[in-house]
């Protein structure tokens, strides 16, 4: 899967380009640029590279809650504490062979504001023991990255039963 990431991302990035126009090439240019900023969190996310997906947000990043029950939002500290707890427990692997990036709309005027809306699969996958198989579970996401004037991810909203799959996994 990873050999074929390379060329997915390469038709994902020219697929998320969208037609210009006089009156949007602006907002285009900035969608652009928040896909290639997408694309490489994903492959970093993929890559268990930490430090590379730290640098995708800004330090004031927050996750709105999503899961049943969670009523705070998470910070960017949070979350990196998470991700280290769960990529030690179990691989994250890019499961789909298209990532679909769409833009995003301000909620109030409906028109494009940068944001970047993706869908994807992940496989998590529990490595056998001596006492257990391989068990592998793919979660469908649909996730939205709202950033800053500085390109980095700011907001984020998760849809993804990853609770669900952990437990899955762990039976």
């Amino acid at each position: 899967m990873k050999q074929i990431f390379p060329l997915a991302a390469l038709f994902v990035l020219a697929s998320c380009t969208p037609p210009s126009d006089a009156g949007h090439s602006s907002s285009n240019g900035v969608f652009t640029r928040n896909c290639e900023t997408a694309m490489a969190l994903i492959q970093d996310f993929d890559n268990e590279d930490l430090s590379a997906v730290k640098a995708h947000f800004a330090d004031s990043a927050v996750w709105l809650p999503t899961a049943l029950g969670m009523t705070d939002t998470a910070n960017l500290g949070d979350k990196v504490e998470r991700w280290e707890k769960a990529w030690a427990e179990y691989d994250f692997n890019l499961a789909s062979e298209e990532v679909r990036l769409l833009p995003g709309v301000n909620s109030e005027t409906k028109q494009a504001d940068g944001s970047v809306r993706v869908y994807f699969d992940w496989d998590l996958v529990r490595s056998a023991t001596d006492s257990t198989e391989e068990k592998t579970v793919t979660v469908a996401y649909y996730e939205s990255w709202d950033f800053n004037a500085d390109g980095k991810i700011w907001l984020t909203q998760v849809y993804g039963d990853e609770t669900a799959a952990m437990a899955a996994l762990n039976e």
